[in-house]
C-alpha cells in the first residue's frame, strides 16, 4: 500500500473533484482522543461543579448512583417517544444533566440560567474524564484545501452534543467545518441508513457526489454504502479493535488520519 491506500477501479475513472460533500467522523478521524467517564476525576470534577451552583451531594459516590438513576429513567423516556428503531436511537444525555440541578433550580439560577448550568456540568464532566485530546497533524490545513477546492466539509458524528460542541470550538474545527450532524441531536446514530439520508437531504448533495471518512468501518462505511455514499477508511488506533487494516467496503482505505493521501483521492481522481 502507498501509504495505506488502496482504491477499486470505478475510483479511478474520474478526474478532478467528483464529490461535492465530504462527510467526516470525528473522533478517530479528525481528532484523537482518550476518555475514562468511569474515572474518579471525572466524577470529582462533576462534584465540584454542582457544588458550585449550590447542589450538594453527600459524596461523589452518592451522585454516581443518583446520575445513574436520573440516566436510565431519561434513556426510558426518550425511547418511548422516540420513532427510530432501536438498534439505531441516539440517546441525549444533556436532560440528565439538567435533572441534577432541578431540585435546586432557585438556587442555581440565582447564580446562571439552568439550560446554561447543565452544559457547564456536562462539560466540567467531560474535561474531567478526558485524559487527551488533540487534532491530528494537518486537519485544519486538509479541511481547508478541500473548502478551497469547492467541497463542502460536514461532521457526521456519534457523539453527545454536550460534549462534542465545546470540544469542536476548543480544536478550532467549529471555525472551518461548513455544517455539524451530531446523533445526540438527531435522535438516532450512524450507521442508520435514515440518518445518511437526512444528512444528504439536509446538504442538497446526492449520494454520488458524496464520501463519507470516518474510522469504523461498520459506522462510517458500511453504514453509508447502505445509503449509496462511497467511504473512505481511516485505519487508526482508537477504530474498533476487530476492524480490518483495509475495508472492503471502502472506495480507499488509509493507515492512520492520512491527510495527504485523501487529498489526493478526492481532488485529483
Amino acid at each position: 500500500m502507498t501509504k495505506g491506500r488502496i482504491m477499486n477501479d470505478a475510483a479511478l475513472m474520474t478526474r478532478g473533484p467528483r464529490y461535492q460533500v465530504v462527510f467526516f467522523d470525528l473522533y478517530g478521524t479528525l481528532i484523537d482522543i482518550r476518555t475514562d467517564e468511569r474515572s474518579e476525576t471525572a466524577w470529582q470534577a462533576l462534584y465540584e461543579k454542582l457544588r458550585g451552583f449550590g447542589v450538594e451531594y453527600e459524596s461523589v459516590e452518592a451522585l454516581r448512583g443518583r446520575f445513574a438513576r436520573l440516566e436510565a429513567g431519561e434513556m426510558l423516556r426518550q425511547a418511548n417517544r422516540s420513532t427510530v428503531r432501536d438498534d439505531w436511537r441516539e440517546f441525549d444525555i444533556l436532560p440528565v444533566y439538567r435533572s441534577l440541578l432541578i431540585d435546586q433550580a432557585d438556587e442555581v439560577e440565582r447564580i446562571l440560567p439552568l439550560p446554561q448550568a447543565a452544559a457547564q456540568a456536562a462539560w466540567a464532566f467531560r474535561q474531567g474524564s478526558t485524559g487527551m485530546i488533540r487534532l491530528y497533524q494537518g486537519a485544519l490545513d486538509m479541511i481547508g484545501r478541500l473548502r478551497e477546492a469547492g467541497v463542502g466539509v460536514v461532521l457526521l458524528s456519534n457523539a453527545q452534543s454536550c460534549y462534542t460542541r465545546p470540544e469542536l470550538e476548543m480544536t478550532g474545527l467549529a471555525d472551518v467545518l461548513d455544517d455539524v450532524i451530531i446523533s445526540s441531536e438527531e435522535g438516532m446514530r450512524k450507521p442508520a441508513r435514515d440518518l445518511y439520508m437526512s444528512a444528504l437531504d439536509r446538504e442538497l448533495v446526492t449520494a454520488e457526489r458524496s464520501l463519507m471518512v470516518g474510522n469504523d468501518e461498520t459506522n462510517d462505511i458500511i453504514g453509508a454504502a447502505a445509503a449509496g455514499i462511497d467511504g473512505a477508511y481511516f485505519r487508526t488506533e482508537i477504530s474498533p479493535t476487530h476492524d480490518p487494516v483495509v475495508s472492503r467496503h471502502a472506495v480507499c482505505s488509509f493507515t492512520g488520519a492520512d491527510y495527504d493521501g485523501l487529498l489526493d483521492y478526492v481532488l485529483n481522481t
